[in-house]
């Protein structure tokens, strides 16, 4: 049964943010099933993440110094996190008809990160408890759904102005501020306060390009 709850408290909340998100494209929302598809595929993400972050475990745990933090931070969790949701949306629809306005990027992109924050989600509350699957529901979902939708802004601009290098400025930008994000909080360099005031920062980025794809939108 506390299983169960647990999964509800990861699954529920990861969907209800689709949702928020979803709200957003306005002009003309992309089909519900591609969108559930890509989350699912980004909770299946999880898995070779995971087995790629492995070998890096203990010096994720007990890095030896700040710099090697640092370089975990960024070369480890970033950059593979990051590719890895980037190439589900690549692979899975980027070439598809449905993908036609730069909002679609961001959308797409936040439903695979999502997934994937989802079942991290749980396998944190299955280790950690209740009180920190309910924690990360609303904050860590937030996070990876900002990181990513950042992303997803740049690959859609990538597509429809047919500009590929922008996918590489994305990916670099996320990759960056995923690794120093985790940085600040794996080595217990900044308060609680100021990682809050970090997620607004980057919730207040986003809905600053979701307003972006919004306005250069063909369906407006």
């Amino acid at each position: 049964m506390n299983l169960i709850y647990l999964i509800i408290i990861s699954i529920i909340p990861g969907l209800l943010w689709v949702y928020f998100f979803y709200r957003k494209d306005k002009y003309e929302p992309e089909p519900v099933y591609l969108v559930l598809r890509l989350f699912l595929y980004g909770a299946l993400l999880v898995i070779p993440v995971g087995l790629i972050e492995a070998p890096f475990a203990n010096l994720i745990a007990q890095p030896p110094d700040l710099l090697t933090l640092l370089g975990v931070s960024i070369f480890v969790i970033g950059l593979v996190e990051e590719v890895g949701k980037f190439a589900v949306v690549w692979y899975a629809v980027y070439h598809s008809d449905e993908f036609n306005e730069v909002m679609d990027g961001i959308i797409y992109s936040i439903s695979v990160a999502l997934g994937f924050a989802a079942v991290e989600n749980l396998l944190y509350a299955v280790v950690f408890g209740f009180r920190v699957g309910i924690v990360r529901a609303v904050v860590t979902s937030l996070v990876h759904a900002s990181f990513s939708g950042i992303m997803g802004f740049y690959l859609g601009r990538a597509k429809c102005e047919e500009r590929p290098n922008l996918i590489i400025i994305g990916l670099v930008q996320v990759v960056l501020l995923h690794g120093i994000y985790d940085f600040l909080i794996l080595g217990g360099l900044v308060s609680n306060y100021i990682i809050f005031g970090i997620i607004l920062l980057l919730y207040f980025y986003l809905m600053s390009l979701i307003t972006k794809a919004l306005e250069v939108s063909p369906f407006k």
